[in-house]
Formats: C-alpha cells, structure tokens, sequence
C-alpha cells in the first residue's frame, strides 16, 4: 500500500517538518526500526533520535559548564535535530557532531567562544565523574587532536542544514508572553520555562515555529497548576480533543516576531484561547501539549522502556518533579479518549 509522503513547506523564517514528515526521512534514510507497541516509539527509538537525544544531553551539560544562555543552548539542540533527521547516518563521530552543533549555534546566536575553550569544556565533560580535572588543565595537544575532526563536522552540519540558520528564540518569545499574562514567576512561569527547555531534547522545535513552543509551555503550565480546581471545566480537556489530527502540511503556526509586533494585546486571558491573536492555531497548541506530555510521561511511568530513557538522558534527564506533575495531571484527565503521541 502506498502512502503519500508529506513535504515540508518554508514560512519566512524556517522550514517545519509535520511529525508523520520526519518519520517517513527517518524511515527512508535508514532501516525501519522494529516496533514492540503499536509503534508509539517510532521516532524515540529510532537510531539516529537515540543518537541526536543524547548528543542534545552532552550539549546541554557542555553549555551549562561554558555558562552559555538557554538559546545558545536550544539553538544547538535544534541544530542537531535538523542535521540527524536530514542525513540520520553522518559519516562523523556523534560527539564531534554535537561540539559542532554547539560552536555553531555560539556563533548563531553571537554567543561566540574560542574553539579551544569549548573542546576543553567537552573534553572535561566527556570524562568519567571522578577523573574529571579543571579545564585549564587540560593538555593544548588533546584540544589540536580534536579540532579537526569538529571542524569537518562543522563543515557537514551547515550542509545538512541547507546553511539555513535563521532562527526566532523561543526563550524570548515566552518572556513576552508570561508578562503580558502577569504569571506568577515562582510557579506557573517557571513550569513553563522548564517545558520550553525540555521540548528542546525532542523534535517538537523542527515541527512548529518558536511561536508555538512558547505559547504551547504557557498553556500547559498553567493547566498544570489550574487543572485541580477545574477538572470539570472543558477547557483542560480541550487540550486532548481526540479530533486532534497531524497537519497535511508541514508549516506550523506563524512567524513569532511577526505575530507579536503586528498585534500585541495588552494583556492575556488564560481562559481563553488567547493564542489564537497570535496566529497560533488550537491545533497547534493542541500538538504541542499532547507530544511533550506523553514525553514527559516516558519518565514517569515505572516500566523498562522508563529505565532505558532514563540512562539516554543520564545527566540530561528532563525535570523529574516537572514529570511528576505531567504524570499526575494526566491522570486527571483518564475519561479523555485521546491517544498519546510520542514526540
């Protein structure tokens, strides 16, 4: 049986990829990949997802120790996404793969960092716990013998990536939005800042514009910590509508920058479907919520696939009290039909 192969379209600022899209170039790159449960996992355990979360987990603890912002550190995420999900077998090794995506995104996002410093900082973290020596340390000869393979991975990432590097910043977009919300920063601002980050370990950032991701962590936070108190209200369970499909196309939402400068109202209504002034369809939001959630849930839920994610993301994990609140918000809402999707 045939099946129609769903092509990415390019807004003004990037090309999104629908989910059913990334799964049919994994697939067409590489091997199907044997499913144990309904194929709920086709893009998780896929081998070059396996390679690119734990590339994202390796960024993440690199960046952390430069002290680059969480941009840099999303945008290196997102960069690795794109290159593992264009070209899933790259001919170079996954670690210089991932230092390159991070020397990329420094310079994307005008973060910039000396290459030797950044190799040093890889280099230290790539050792075990308790061998682990100061960056300042370590030998000038160690850093040269790992330059030139980072640099040819450099080289391979802007291929794979169409030298495409135009970006809006998801982390910034949701600044906005919390403000013009007037959130509480100590629970439900953080919550979602957490989500936002997290979404960054999946390929939720290729599907939807940043717009999105950041629209989408604010509603779920803040169902998160209104859900209790309003588990009768249609509002929490229009998250999951069960008529949720994925989109023919592959363009998600709209320009972020664009949609806020265009008409920004004064202020939020988190009642209502507020994201729609911005361009951001419920069906959007709707992909978004459901997807990072049943991520969140890998984590949550006590079973062997649980374990196996759990190693992936050793030193990366996703916040484990954000999976317990994603795990107990979900079970709010058992008489939901909807089915989850893997992200």
């Amino acid at each position: 049986m045939s099946t129609t192969r769903m092509e990415p379209v390019t807004t003004d600022r990037h090309t999104f990829m629908s989910r059913s899209h990334i799964v049919s170039m994994l697939n067409s790159s590489v091997a199907a990949v044997p499913q144990t449960n309904s194929g709920r996992h086709e893009l998780l355990d896929h081998p070059a997802m396996v390679s690119a979360a734990r590339s994202c987990v390796f960024v993440k603890e690199v960046a952390r120790s430069i002290g680059f912002p969480a941009r840099t550190v999303g945008t290196a995420q997102l960069l690795i996404h794109r290159t593992y999900i264009c070209r899933s077998t790259p001919p170079v090794a996954t670690s210089d793969l991932a230092i390159a995506c991070l020397f990329v995104a420094a310079k994307m996002e005008e973060t910039i960092k000396r290459l030797r410093d950044i190799l040093a900082y890889s280099y230290v973290n790539s050792l075990p716990d308790g061998a682990r020596i100061d960056v300042q340390s370590v030998p000038t000869a160690v850093t040269d013998k790992m330059r030139p393979g980072v640099l040819a991975s450099e080289q391979y990432v802007m291929g794979a990536i169409g030298f495409d590097f135009r970006t809006t910043h998801a982390h910034l977009l949701y600044v906005k939005l919390a403000k013009l919300a007037g959130v509480p920063k100590a629970n439900i601002a953080a919550d979602g800042w957490t989500i936002l980050s997290d979404s960054y370990f999946t390929t939720l950032p290729v599907q939807y514009p940043s717009l999105v991701i950041a629209a989408g962590a604010l509603c779920l936070a803040w169902n998160l910590c209104n859900g209790s108190q309003r588990t009768g209200n249609n509002h929490v369970f229009h998250l999951f509508d069960n008529s949720m499909r994925d989109s023919k196309g592959g363009r998600r939402g709209t320009n972020g920058s664009a949609a806020l400068s265009r008409r920004r109202p004064m202020s939020l209504d988190l009642n209502s479907d507020w994201w729609l002034d911005f361009g951001v369809t419920t069906e959007d939001i709707q992909g978004f919520v459901r997807q990072i959630a049943d991520f969140y849930l890998l984590f949550f839920n006590s079973t062997v696939a649980s374990a196996e994610y759990i190693e992936r993301h050793k030193n990366g994990l996703p916040s484990k009290e954000m999976s317990q609140k994603i795990g107990q918000w979900r079970m709010q809402l058992c008489n939901s039909t909807a089915t989850p999707i893997s992200p």
